[in-house]
């Protein structure tokens, strides 16, 4: 009778510690999330974190605290993420900069994207704008490209800087014509528009949101976009495949990040809590907003998605011959 107690009270204790273990797992999360940020204040990415954060907070009811990293093109936020705890507290929401472009930039990045990093899921994206001084002679990316084709260095293009993917993805469009163009780098976008517009150089690549002003009251022409479809804000400006540049599509995104060993059912149910903040009104309300598109990806799709950018920028870094100077 004692031994069959005995059996009773340890299937019994066992049959709570798993209860207990289940309840533990569904409660997720319980204490507070860190969300970093790696860039300052104010931008697009920021903006998108600091609703997002927003949403899981209301949804979950665990606190988010948004961690503003800046620095070193987004590589001081990344690298902050890759040392924390991988336990689905700590999260980064970046543009691409920080995970596609700069590891083949620099030899200096202090983590390895797919060995420190788990892509939780997409958040918004968006397509650059092909746009130039209308003194310049052309109607259209071929006229364009045919302008650069008769004379090296003729078409001078603004970037935010070197290794910006701005300025990468215009060093694509001028490895896809096979000709040579002029890259000037300035300090950010604002100032590489406010060149183009002064008639310093002849072209700037950049969102849509950042031009649509000027190519509306035409102070600056916009000749393509390079996502896979018109861009809803410029739906008069054709998609570089329509310009008759098939192989040319790319685009800008934005995502969550956790660090690299997140157990599995963890990093399913963050993938869970970021798709519905995705989904919520105030979220698309902020991404429309911001001149961005909305598009929902799950971890394996979002996955694959950054390791084809990478790819694409490394490519493009490789055939430009592309170096940071700074």
């Amino acid at each position: 009778m004692t031994r069959l107690l005995r059996a009773f009270f340890t299937l019994g204790m066992f049959g709570l510690m798993l209860i207990a273990s289940q309840a533990g797992a569904q409660i997720f999360p319980s204490q507070p999330i860190r969300l970093i940020v790696p860039v300052a204040p104010g931008g697009s990415t920021d903006l998108l974190a600091r609703t997002l954060g927003r949403i899981i907070q209301e949804q979950t009811g665990a606190t988010v605290i948004v961690e503003n990293k800046a620095g070193a093109g987004g590589t001081i936020g990344v690298q902050a993420l890759t040392q924390a705890a991988p336990n689905g507290y700590t999260l980064l929401m970046t543009a691409p900069d920080g995970i596609t472009v700069l590891p083949h930039l620099r030899k200096d990045i202090p983590y390895n994207v797919e060995r420190d990093l788990l892509p939780i899921g997409l958040v918004a994206e968006t397509s650059w704008v092909f746009a130039i001084n209308p003194k310049v002679p052309a109607r259209n990316m071929k006229e364009l490209v045919a302008l650069a084709a008769a004379k090296s260095g003729a078409i001078r293009f603004a970037s935010p800087g070197t290794g910006t993917s701005a300025h990468l993805v215009t060093e694509n469009l001028a490895l896809i014509g096979n000709v040579q163009m002029l890259h000037v780098p300035y300090k950010g976008a604002g100032p590489a528009t406010t060149a183009v517009l002064a008639g310093e150089v002849d072209m700037v690549t950049t969102s849509p949101a950042s031009l649509k002003n000027f190519l509306d009251s035409g102070q600056l022409r916009g000749l393509a976009i390079t996502g896979g479809s018109r861009a809803v804000a410029l739906p008069n400006i054709p998609t570089m495949v329509e310009a008759g540049f098939p192989e040319f599509v790319a685009s800008a995104w934005f995502g969550v990040f956790a660090p690299a060993g997140l157990p599995a059912g963890r990093a399913e149910r963050l993938e869970e809590i970021v798709s519905a903040a995705v989904r919520h009104p105030d979220l698309q309300k902020q991404i429309a907003s911001t001149g961005l598109d909305s598009k929902l990806m799950n971890r394996a799709e979002f996955s694959r998605y950054v390791t084809t950018d990478s790819l694409r920028w490394r490519n493009v870094i490789e055939k430009s011959k592309v170096v940071l100077t700074d």
